[in-house]
């Protein structure tokens, strides 16, 4: 495998990675949390840590999955078979 090969390899995981991530937060987050154990004040806003955390990792999840992987972001060149 050439040196083009492997980091065309690198450039899909690190587009990917943070849907990865998120979803894995998310499945975290419910295994090991329950709500309206912490929370969190922010002035007079109090939030619950179990809810904020599935709403953030999941606006991760959201973003990361609609996103698409350019070759041409990294320099380099498409195939139709990368899309």
């Amino acid at each position: 495998m050439g040196m083009g090969k492997w980091f065309r390899l690198y450039t899909k995981i690190h587009t990917y990675h943070y849907a990865v991530i998120g979803i894995a937060g998310i499945v975290a987050t419910v295994i090991y949390a329950s709500p309206g154990e912490h929370f969190i004040s922010i002035g007079p806003l109090q939030l619950d840590i179990f809810y904020t955390a599935i709403v953030l990792f999941g606006l991760l999840s959201v973003l990361s999955i609609t996103d698409e992987y350019n070759p041409e972001d990294y320099g380099l060149t498409s195939s139709e078979s990368e899309k």
